[in-house]
This record gives C-alpha cells, structure tokens and sequence, in this order.
C-alpha cells in the first residue's frame, strides 16, 4: 500500500451528481488511474429517465389565514400538482400505526423519514394527497445545511405517485410550530433523459478462468456532497485493489466495476446486469465497498447469503486480525442487485458513531478521511478478494437464504425483484432482468 489511495480518492473528492460532466470526468481520471496500473478499462454508458422537479413550493395556511411560505424540495419522480397548485389538510403523521392512518385521507402529511414500499402502500391505501419528508438535523441552519433531493422509490404499477416534498428539519419544527389547518403545495416535473456510465476492468483468471468474481463500488455522489466518505474511498479501493491483483493473479476471472448512479436508484448496477445478464450464471459472488476512510467509526462485513458465509466471513476476519463485525442482511447498495438475481455478496461498509456521520451533506469531504483508515480497508479488501479468487472450490454457495430473499423482494417491490421469481432456499440459477 502506498499514500496513492488517498490521493486518488483527493482527486475526485468533488460533488459528482449522476449524469453531470463532473461524473464523468471521475469516470475518466479513475480509468486513467486504471491504465497506469496496467490494464485497460471499458466504458459501458447506459441512460435512464426520471421526472425531474422544476419547481417546488410548500405555504402553510394557519387558521386565522396568515400564509407562511417553507422552502423545499420536491422528490424526483414523484406527482405533479395541478398548475396552480394543490390545498389540502395538514396531518403530522408521527407513526404508521392504525390509529393515526385513519386521519390522514385527503390530507398532506409530514414524515419524519423516506418510505418503504410497504409504507408506502399503506399511506396510499389510507388515502393521502401527498407528504412532506425531512433531510438534515434540528441543529442545521440555513446557512449550514443543503436541501436535499429526494426520489420516489416506489413507482409501482398498481399505485399512482402522489405530490411528496422535502423540508429541512429545522424548518418542520416551524411548520409544526405554525400550527397550519392547511398546506398549499405545487410541484412541477419535467422528464429527462440522463446518461452515465460504468467502468469495467476484466482481470483474467488462470486454471479456473471460467468462473468470475465481482468487485465494485459507486462513485458518483449526491448534489451537494464532495462524497468522500459515500463513495470515493470505495472506487478509490477498488483501483488499489487492481493494483494488487496486477502483482497477484487470480485463479477466477475478476471482474472490477466502478458503478456510476447509484444514488438515484443503484442504476449502474442495474444497468450493468442488464448488459451482462449471459455472465450471470458464472458468477459466483459479488464483493462491493460503500462507504469508508473515515478516522472515526466502525468497519462493517455485510453478508447477503447463507448462514454458513457469515460464519465464513467472521473467520476471515479473525485470520486477518481485522477488526470489524459481521452481519446478514441486505445492504442498501449495488450489491442488493447482484444478490437479487441470486448471486451471495458482501459489502465492507462502515458505521459512523453518533453525531460523526456526515453522509448525504456537504460535510462529507476529507476532513475526517485517514490514510491510514484507507489502506486497512484496501488490505483487508485484497484479502477478501484473493480469498474468493484463487479457492480451490469457492467457499460460499449461489444460496439465497428465505429471510433475505423476503428482504430483497421488500426493498425492491414484489414487482420489480428478481428474487421473487426464486424458489425459496433452491439453490441460484440465472434469472431473467426484472428492472
């Protein structure tokens, strides 16, 4: 290891939203950085479209009429109002529990976080006009802090969109503080078409070359994050990976991935099995990084397969004398489509302490970024990865156990997963692209 991985990750540490120049341009330095090592990447672009808000506006309306204007944010995708706008009753809406779902129809409710789908479904069944989410803390300022924007993640066939906004928490405690009888909300979207790009490096396996290896991170970032932290550390672990492979060829064909937009929907994973669905079934495992190089926190081994592996992985990291915990569950990252097509991953993440997390916000950047935090990371990652790559029989089977396939059919709707079409506990077979 070498001061190079902090440098890299220095050198793309600006905001790189999906489909801007400045994700491209990290696209292009993390290839150049690529070909010094000594292998070629390929450029894989894809496009998608999203409805996009162009204007959003958000008025209180108290009960002795005063009108009291929020600023917000309205979610990618989401409904528009009607041209002048949609009024509606307020509801705060503290708890999904059967009580409260009975006095929110035809009415506007503030949440206190983003929706799962089967929330989400709940709400619409409850009859909402629309809701309001938070980003940010009660200690943010205006002046501190940036407005998030959010993305429906529930376009699901059988339930229209419906209006949703974004609001600092600083100005939710306003809003509750103005006790309004009303919102006067207007949201209007445009469709475009956005284009980004993977980036491939194909590293050759010798005498079991026939059977592949994944590795990957993201390395876009959200709008007004430098993304250090979330997720320049992992793309820049995974080319310090690239290096080592270079010096230490692999038994398995390893397949390295710099995912673009995966912070509007994990588009380039999808995109990228989509593209590689004949591959599928040569996969034996996926490795992802999400998430690291921060001084403060803990190293985290997600496990999406069978018991048997996190018991695996927990070994590896007594071997290694690395300290992290394990735990089985499906991380919410690009691995989440690999193993939903049936394919056993893991993801090595970190956890922020409370109060030292600074993900989604312009905080994440380099000022909490250790060298030496980067390198253990990288060296474990190598450690990983050669152990996948050159076992005499790969030690974690192409199982998906029930609980997680429950899970990945919940975090990605029953009607857009893979994983539902998987016969529960049979052992993975190649399945058709569902996104």
């Amino acid at each position: 290891m070498s001061s190079a991985i902090y440098e890299r990750l220095a050198a793309i540490s600006f905001s790189r939203p999906s489909g801007t120049r400045e994700e491209k341009n990290a696209a292009e330095f993390l290839a150049g950085e690529i070909r010094r090592i000594g292998f070629e990447p390929e450029e894989e672009s894809f496009t998608y479209t999203q409805r996009v808000p162009v204007r959003a506006e958000l008025t209180a309306v108290t009960a002795n009429g005063e009108r009291i204007a929020f600023p917000v944010t309205g979610l990618i995708d989401s409904a528009d109002t009607a041209p002048g706008g949609d009024e509606a009753e307020f509801h705060y809406l503290k708890s999904l529990d059967e009580v409260s779902l009975t006095r929110v129809r035809g009415k506007i409710v503030l949440l206190h976080d983003r929706l799962s789908e089967e929330e989400y479904r709940r709400l619409r069944k409850a009859g909402i006009a629309g809701y309001v989410t938070t980003s940010g803390t009660v200690r943010d300022t205006p002046e501190n802090s940036d407005l998030e924007t959010g993305r429906l993640r529930h376009q699901l066939p059988d339930l229209d969109a419906v209006p949703a906004f974004t609001i600092r928490m600083i100005d939710a405690v306003r809003l509750l503080r103005a006790r309004p009888v009303k919102l006067h909300v207007l949201l209007q979207t445009e469709e475009r078409t956005v284009r980004s790009q993977n980036v491939t490096v194909v590293v050759p396996g010798s005498d079991k070359a026939a059977e592949t290896l994944v590795v990957g991170a993201h390395y876009d970032s959200v709008p007004f994050s430098l993304g250090a932290w979330d997720n320049g550390a992992g793309a820049a672990e995974i080319v310090e990976l690239l290096s080592h492979l270079r010096t230490h060829p692999p038994r398995r064909t390893v397949k390295a991935v710099l995912f673009g937009s995966e912070e509007t929907g994990l588009r380039g994973s999808k995109a990228w099995v989509q593209a590689h669905e004949n591959e599928l079934a040569d996969i034996q495992g996926m490795v992802n990084v999400d998430v690291g190089g921060s001084i403060l926190g803990k190293e985290i081994v997600f496990v999406t397969a069978e018991d048997d592996a996190e018991v695996w992985a927990r070994q590896l990291l007594l071997e290694a004398g690395y300290e992290a915990v394990t735990t089985q569950r499906v991380m919410s990252s690009d691995s989440a489509v690999f193993s939903d097509h049936g394919i056993p991953s893991v993801s090595l993440g970190q956890g922020a302490p409370r109060g030292g997390g600074y993900m989604h916000t312009r905080y994440d950047n380099m000022d909490l970024i250790s060298a030496d935090v980067l390198e253990a990371e990288a060296g474990f990652l190598a450690q990983l990865t050669d152990r996948l790559a050159n076992a005499e029989v790969f030690p974690i089977r192409r199982v998906i156990p029930e609980k997680l396939r429950k899970e990945l059919i919940r975090y990605f709707g029953k009607d857009k997963s893979a994983a539902a079409s998987l016969p529960p506990e049979e052992e993975a077979k190649p399945l058709p692209f569902h996104f």
